[in-house]
């Protein structure tokens, strides 16, 4: 069966291509198999101690209280074992009014990371595909140089500094932004381009929908060119003012430096668009050197 990659908020993992992502928070997925959700996937900071049975009580608990299910551990599926024998696992079931599923929580040392998967209905050859590709290709990277992020048709690499603070999963508009100690990337895919753009160019589109970043960082048009798809890219004319720079030192929010460049694929219908803004002055290749690991997955 074919399969597809998923990377998000600090893991990845393959999954058979018929899964779609139907919820997502921050350390959290849940997978649609095309009639319903069946598989729910968390993450957790374990602590500078952890004990396994501890955990579990702990997090069955939670789930007890909040849902009114019972957790309850059981043996561990042979046909699990193999791709989970580098972690160590802890498997569980639970059963409702309504349904049933069953489960593992796994830790691994290497990451300091708690991982609880959940597949709910009935198992199948399907659910048991999906389980068996997940446990064997999950990856954590907060002990990486770089995170891969993959989501939808969004792909991008960023180095592990950049933490996820917000995103917006909406019809035709995409954005996830991204935050180190002193600057914020947000990565934009936007759709239809050809509806968008039929009258309009990208400048003139870019303008508007950049219009209070661009007042907030006091953004000109840098470069406007139009040949195979398009380019448009805004960015400061002049230095910010001294206070501007100053209130920056003394907090962590406010980020006077800033740069958007927007481009429109004709292969991919999309527009990408990424906007920076940085508490320190921002390099000449800076803007180069994301959109090189930032793509659109067709």
């Amino acid at each position: 069966m074919p399969k597809k990659n998923i990377a998000w908020d600090g893991i990845s993992f393959e999954i058979p291509s018929k899964f779609e992502v139907s919820g997502i928070d921050k350390s959290f997925i849940q997978l649609d198999n095309g009639e319903h959700p069946c598989v729910e996937i968390r993450w957790y900071d374990s602590g500078k101690t952890y004990k396994q049975q501890n955990y579990f009580r702990q997090l069955a608990k939670k789930i007890e209280v909040s849902s009114g299910i019972k957790i309850e551990s059981s043996v561990l599926p042979s046909s699990w074992k193999k791709p989970l024998e580098r972690f160590h696992s802890t498997a569980f079931y639970w059963q409702s009014d309504l349904s049933t599923g069953r489960g593992v929580m796994f830790y691994c040392p290497k990451s300091a990371q708690v991982m609880l998967i959940q597949f709910i209905g009935k198992g199948g050859e399907q659910l048991e595909d999906a389980a068996i590709s997940l446990f064997s290709s999950i990856k954590f990277y907060n002990n990486e140089e770089f995170t891969p992020w993959r989501i939808y048709d969004m792909e991008a690499t960023l180095p592990v500094a950049y933490k996820l603070d917000s995103f917006e999963f909406k019809p035709g508009r995409f954005k996830i932004i991204l935050c180190s100690e002193n600057e914020s990337i947000s990565l934009y895919r936007i759709s239809p381009a050809d509806i968008l753009l039929k009258e309009r160019s990208l400048g003139d589109f870019s303008q508007e929908f950049f219009k209070d970043d661009i007042n907030r960082l006091d953004l000109s048009i840098a470069e406007l060119q139009f040949d195979s798809g398009a380019t448009c890219m805004f960015g400061q004319d002049k230095k910010p003012s001294a206070a501007k720079i100053t209130m920056s030192k003394l907090s962590s929010k406010r980020r006077p430096f800033g740069q958007i460049e927007a481009r429109y694929t004709k292969t991919a219908n999309r527009i990408q668009a990424v906007l920076i803004s940085s508490r320190t002055a921002i390099p000449d290749n800076r803007m180069q050197n994301i959109f090189e690991n930032y793509s659109i997955v067709q």
